[in-house]
């Protein structure tokens, strides 16, 4: 059997329109916990903690990641893993709505052993994401410090080609471990990683189609926040331009805001999360029918 990548990047979609009440358990889920953790965040941080936070933007690059919580120490790390639990609580929510759709008590919502192993994946994911970034690209950099001239922009540019390719290779072979890890039970990064042998175009496939939709909704969720905006907060400036904090009409509309930003954030997930859990399932469904991975 092989990877449908069309079916599967849809999975995303077809699990909203099949499971729309454990889907708007699961936004619930992320209106209450992300200011929770937000809340913990500005705790446990200071204002020292949350400087360095903002200096770094948004960046995802894994390397300033690690900068910054060799920077912050225990609290960040603190953090991150709360973070993490929370993650694997809904993306294990929304594998087994995929993979077990009939086991759907508290709407797919746990706190298991298959939680905790998808925690487990993510700091795999990120070690080896680590590993293939920062490696290479310490090797590009020396190689390109011994040479001068058109060389070394050359061997620069090619480097950072390679680095991006080897990073893109081995996050999709091992991008089925979490649904592989949750199927069977226990971690087998061999497994898991042999499973995706000849299907890595299929796979790329699949994750470029599955970012576009999850774009689209972004893309929806701004637009919306920016009609909500118009329409509650209208006149919520003073003659000099100057935005009045405390108008009831912004407050409103910041609120919304609040609101929306979590709800939509749950369905990029649902989309990117289904989408390879569909993906196992498509290798692995004689398999799932037998019940082999109950």
């Amino acid at each position: 059997m092989s990877v449908r990548p069309v079916d599967a990047a849809l999975e995303g979609l077809r699990t909203m329109r099949r499971k729309p009440l454990p889907v708007l358990a699961w936004a619930t889920f992320s209106l209450v916990m992300l200011p929770i953790l937000g809340l913990a965040a500005k705790i446990l941080l200071g204002e020292e903690g949350r400087a360095a936070l903002a200096g770094r933007g948004s960046s995802a690059d894994p390397r300033e990641i690690l900068d910054l919580v060799t920077h912050l120490g225990g609290v960040m790390v603190l953090l991150i893993a709360l973070a993490l639990v929370l993650g694997s609580v809904l993306q294990a929510a929304i594998i087994r709505a995929v993979i077990e759709p009939q086991n759907d008590r508290f709407a797919y919502l746990r706190l298991g052993k298959e939680e905790l192993q998808l925690l487990v994946v993510s700091l795999i994911t990120w070690a080896a994401a680590l590993g293939v970034t920062v490696i290479p690209s310490g090797a590009v950099v020396l190689g390109t410090s011994l040479l001068s001239g058109a060389a070394a922009g050359w061997f620069a540019t090619l480097g950072a080609l390679a680095v991006i390719g080897l990073s893109l290779w081995v996050a999709v072979r091992l991008s089925l471990l979490g649904p592989h890890a949750f199927s069977h039970h226990h971690i087998d990064i061999r497994e898991a990683w042999v499973q995706t042998h000849g299907q890595f175009f299929r796979l790329l496939g699949m994750y470029v189609l599955a970012i576009i939709l999850s774009a689209l909704v972004s893309l929806i969720g701004a637009t919306l926040s920016s009609i909500v905006a118009n329409v509650i907060g209208g006149g919520v400036e003073s003659t000099n331009g100057d935005v009045v904090a405390s108008h009831p009409r912004l407050i409103l509309t910041l609120l919304a805001n609040l609101l929306l930003a979590p709800v939509f954030l749950t369905l990029q997930t649902v989309i990117l999360v289904a989408a390879p859990a569909k993906a196992f399932a498509h290798l692995n469904q004689d398999e799932i029918d037998a019940g082999l991975h109950d």
